[in-house]
């Protein structure tokens, strides 16, 4: 059943990507990289995970974009792609970076403190031994 559900995000990112460049016009959209797929067990429903490419482009527009076209996006794979029954499109922001750039900016300031205390223990002890 696993290798199937991966077979269906495979195509459904691959089409969802081919519409989003070729046939959405929308200028809120224009810089969205789909970045994974995931289908629930049932079919009913495909999370669209996704990030913004350029800075300058707001998020929120991204998302209103992306709803607004969805259900051309729906019509579009059910035209390509013969499942029997087509998942509800969900957009959502893939947020992995920046939960990575968190992660990398606590281990830097556990870094920061571990090697900062142990200089300062080393200048204490200099100290003591004058």
């Amino acid at each position: 059943m696993a290798g199937r559900m991966n077979r269906v995000d495979g195509a459904l990112k691959r089409e969802i990507l081919m519409i989003l460049q070729d046939q959405i016009n929308d200028p809120r959209v224009r810089h969205v990289t789909i970045t994974s797929v995931e289908v629930t067990r049932d079919m009913s429903l495909a999370k669209v995970f996704y990030v913004v490419t350029d800075d300058q482009t707001s998020k929120s527009e991204v998302a209103k974009g992306l709803r607004s076209a969805s259900g051309f996006i729906r019509g579009e794979l059910s035209k390509r792609l013969s499942m029997k029954k087509m998942p509800r499109i969900s957009f959502r922001e893939d947020k992995t970076e920046e939960k990575q750039e968190a992660i990398d900016r606590i281990f830097a300031k556990i870094e920061e403190e571990l090697t900062g205390g142990q200089s300062g223990q080393t200048e204490r002890n200099d100290d003591d031994n004058r």
